[in-house]
């Protein structure tokens, strides 16, 4: 599953930044309708999906060091292996993209879990169904598998950090709904 939106849709956007702990992280931002979404529940299929690809993502964070594990990664490290990934792609031989996007996609869903507390969901909407990580107090939601995809297909670097500092940023400055 993935969620994609059009390139030329990016002029639409207004882009923003804001400075934390000595970086820039830049990022852009749209007022949308609401869209109407189904929330499902997962299936035993999707939490075996889940499951089964943070197995691959522990393999994988093996390629940073032996000792990094799924107990002590963060969102830096996975920003590392998409970098091998775009730059080393020879380290990956054995790694299809969709195995190498599900691992990493399941990584940073489970790490957004732990460090903000949201739970995995499907969302359906007129883009299609997607995995989400969701909170419902404050109101927010991120789509891990497809910043996996955006983060590889428009080069990017630090995206998974950069996401996770915008959360923070807007935890502390309130901006979330309720």
């Amino acid at each position: 599953m993935s969620k994609k939106q059009d390139k030329s849709d990016d002029e639409n956007f207004e882009h923003k930044s804001f400075e934390i702990e000595g970086r820039t992280v830049e990022y852009k931002t749209k007022i949308v309708d609401k869209v109407e979404q189904d929330l499902l529940n997962l299936s035993d299929t999707d939490k075996e999906f889940i499951a089964y690809s943070l197995v691959d993502a522990e393999i994988l964070l093996t390629q940073l060091s032996a000792d990094k594990n799924l107990s002590n990664y963060s969102a830096q490290d996975l920003d590392e292996l998409i970098y091998l990934w775009l730059h080393r792609r020879t380290s990956f031989k054995l790694v299809t993209e969709e195995e190498f996007v599900n691992a990493i996609g399941s990584a940073f869903g489970n790490c957004m879990n732990s460090v903000y507390g949201t739970k995995w969901t499907i969302i359906s909407d007129e883009y299609g169904s997607d995995f989400a990580c969701v909170s419902e107090s404050p109101v927010f939601q991120t789509f891990p598998f497809s910043s996996i995809w955006k983060a590889i297909e428009q080069n990017r670097e630090g995206s998974l950090q950069a996401i996770m500092d915008l959360i923070r940023k807007h935890l502390d400055d309130g901006s979330f709904g309720s």
